[in-house]
């Protein structure tokens, strides 16, 4: 290492990146990326190059890549950015190639699967960011609208898509000073993605003469653009789940692809990157999120000389193919105040879309935060592994209206005794876990919704977007209020479910069955397996897929809380590393599946 630059590591193997200048930081975080993550970083730079065929073996995904012009629109970005930006991006890319070969040593898969890590191009860090994105808008819940409309008729997406899905699952929330024991103002955020191993993001400190910055960055991308402390201003996003796609008008019917705002406007948002490691108040965060392109993010930014502040940032691709700003809706908030986040429907939000979170999480967050006056980082831990289930209401009250005998009757008593916490512990949480993929299948497969089961001509990549019994299960507390409209018989159908439930002979507790694979590029290597708590209308949201899995495949992905005025602490699963064999590759996972956060450190 130079005199420029170097890496250290914390107690956890966090990098702490530190360089003379910003692009020797930007180097520095670029080598240890490589270092850390070199398996996972080949994996997404073939992805956004659409050739991972030959490494991973056959599948949709290279022919929906080149279709969505992720290759071209990856390099249209890096043509016409500023000179600092280049420079900066550069000098990350120079450190990735760097640090491969040493990665590539660290990690099995290379010799598993009979490949060699490739130098990394300017454009590459920006095809990793489009791939990270391109499928996590509303691409995919388009698709399904268009099946719901096409089989069962406008009213349908009433039934099976308006406040009802549980998408995302992240939460943020910011408290002013006069709620906080520091007095100054704190946030915290738990964003969920797919649980992937490693994870998708990588907790970073980046430091130079002039900046300290703590944040979670994409392997693969310079920055920490949705999280990030910056010392006397914190940021932090959740999915504002605007409409900002397009089906593409000329799409091949079974891979159709998204028009994204990258694609029209050749711009990422790395000017933006750049610009949040230099902010030092609420007004230069805000300022430079004006530059966002994707996803719709909702924001909360918060400043150590008390302003808190909420916005919307990012663009939108119009029906007719234009790409618009979306409205930012900033507001400042008062004194005693405090604004959650939670995917949910909000004024400022509302006109962008079609479905958003059901309310639950952002309702139980708001009245958890209303029993306390001042909170400190452990109190906002807790709230965010809160396991009442929001939607647990709706299900009793049909259980409480159906009369059935015996066994059934049994398990509707037990049900009915529950306090409706989906806690890793509990067996009456398994029971409803139970109870509810029956009563999901059943209805399913009811003539009433027959017409879904028919065939989408979509590729196998679109099937947990249009799967009928995958959108039934996310869309099942809907149905149970307003299926009868429908001529859905919910309460024969909640009864035969409870016979199902009965004859099933169901034993165990909640977390035996609730735990997160982890999705991997190749088979083997598999990170230890924890019962997990929470469900998909919980605050802790590690959602199964009633009706075909217990098993969690979104989860948290990161936890954090910013205090402008103390201590911070963040956790994330399994841990920094990649290969599985380093000691920091799963070392947080016990205190990411327990919900506690680990304090951090301060740069040497």
């Amino acid at each position: 290492m130079t005199g420029r630059w170097r890496v250290e590591r914390d107690a956890h193997g966090i990098p702490l990146c530190w360089g003379e200048t910003l692009e020797d930081l930007a180097y520095a975080q670029g080598w240890s990326a490589a270092v850390d993550r070199a398996w996972q970083m080949e994996v997404e730079r073939r992805r956004s190059e659409a050739t991972t065929t030959a490494l991973i073996g056959e599948s949709d995904w290279d022919t929906f890549a080149t279709a969505a012009r992720l290759p071209q629109t990856a390099r249209a970005v890096v043509a016409d950015l500023d000179d600092e930006t280049t420079a900066w991006l550069l000098a990350y890319v120079a450190g990735v190639n760097a640090g491969l070969p040493e990665g590539a040593s660290r990690a099995p898969e290379f010799a598993e699967t009979g490949t060699e890590p490739q130098e990394w191009q300017p454009w590459s860090p920006a095809g990793v960011f489009l791939v990270q994105h391109v499928l996590m808008g509303n691409f995919g819940h388009v698709l399904w609208r268009r099946h719901l409309r096409r089989q069962l008729g406008d009213d349908a997406v009433d039934l099976l898509s308006h406040e009802g899905v549980p998408l995302g699952g992240s939460n943020a929330w910011a408290l002013t000073g006069s709620r906080t024991t520091t007095g100054a103002p704190m946030i915290a955020a738990d964003p969920h993605r797919v649980l992937e191993s490693p994870g998708i993001y990588q907790q970073v400190r980046l430091s130079t003469p002039e900046i300290d910055v703590a944040g979670l960055a994409f392997a693969g991308v310079p920055g920490v653009p949705h999280f990030g402390h910056a010392g006397s201003v914190a940021w932090a996003v959740t999915h504002a789940m605007a409409d900002y796609q397009q089906i593409a008008p000329d799409a091949d019917p079974a891979v159709p692809h998204p028009i994204s705002p990258s694609t029209v406007t050749g711009d990422i948002g790395l000017a933006t990157m750049r610009r949040l490691l230099l902010a030092r108040t609420v007004d230069d965060v805000d300022s430079a999120l004006d530059g966002w392109v994707e996803p719709v993010n909702a924001l909360v930014i918060a400043g150590a000389d008390g302003r808190v502040r909420e916005r919307v940032a990012g663009r939108l691709v119009t029906k007719g193919g234009a790409c618009v700003p979306a409205p930012p809706a900033r507001r400042d908030l008062t004194d005693d105040e405090v604004v959650v986040h939670a995917n949910d429907r909000r004024e400022s939000v509302a006109a962008l879309g079609e479905e958003f979170a059901a309310p639950h999480r952002a309702r139980r967050i708001t009245a958890l935060l209303g029993e306390r006056e001042r909170w400190d980082v452990d109190g906002l831990a807790a709230v965010q592994v809160d396991t009442h289930l929001g939607s647990w209401a709706a299900f009793r009250r049909l259980l409480e209206g159906v009369a059935t005998t015996g066994a059934a009757e049994d398990v509707r008593t037990r049900l009915l005794a529950w306090d409706g916490h989906m806690d890793a512990d509990s067996d009456r949480a398994a029971l409803f876990a139970t109870w509810r993929s029956e009563l999901v299948r059943v209805v399913a497969h009811h003539p009433r919704l027959a017409a879904l089961h028919t065939p989408t001509g979509l590729a196998p990549m679109f099937a947990p977007w249009v799967d009928p019994v995958a959108r039934v299960g996310a869309g099942i507390e809907r149905i149970v209020r307003v299926g009868r409209d429908w001529g859905l018989p919910l309460a024969d159908l909640a009864v035969e479910a409870l016979e199902r439930t009965a004859a099933a002979g169901v034993a165990g507790r909640w977390g035996e069955r609730h735990a997160a694979p982890f999705v991997r590029a190749v088979p083997g290597h598999a990170p230890p397996s924890l019962p997990l708590a929470g469900d998909g209308d919980c605050v802790l949201a590690t959602a199964a897929a009633p009706g075909l899995s217990d098993l969690c495949w979104r989860g948290p992905t990161a936890r954090l809380v910013w205090s402008l005025d103390g201590p911070s602490a963040w956790v994330v699963p399994l841990g920094a590393d990649g290969p599985a064999d380093s000691p920091f590759a799963h070392d947080q996972h016990e205190s990411w599946a327990a919900g506690r956060l680990h304090p951090i450190e301060k740069t040497p």
